[in-house]
């Protein structure tokens, strides 16, 4: 019978192999398509997904009319001072 413990690590190994995958696969999709085409599709999923949060939706409609570096630089900062918030960053 197999040790508990050694299942689960199997299973998170499987898991993580399966996830490791599907980023590839999903990145080399990303990269032989046309980024313009491919950005208006990922955010079209993301804005008619019932699960995706209010903010989300109002961030992504916001940034849409804006300077692209802009928006990159503003949500660096805000993601910097969430995790400064959280403690995973030193300040």
């Amino acid at each position: 019978m197999n040790n508990p413990t050694q299942t689960e690590t199997s299973a998170v190994q499987d898991a993580r192999k399966n996830i490791v995958g599907d980023y590839y696969e999903a990145l080399a999709a990303y990269r032989s398509a046309d980024r313009k085409e491919r950005y208006e599709e990922v955010r079209g999923k993301i804005l008619s997904s019932d699960a995706t949060h209010f903010f989300l939706r109002e961030i992504l409609n916001k940034c849409e009319h804006r300077d692209t570096v802009d928006n990159i630089n503003n949500l660096e900062v805000a993601l910097r001072l969430m995790k400064m918030k959280l403690g995973t960053e030193n300040a």
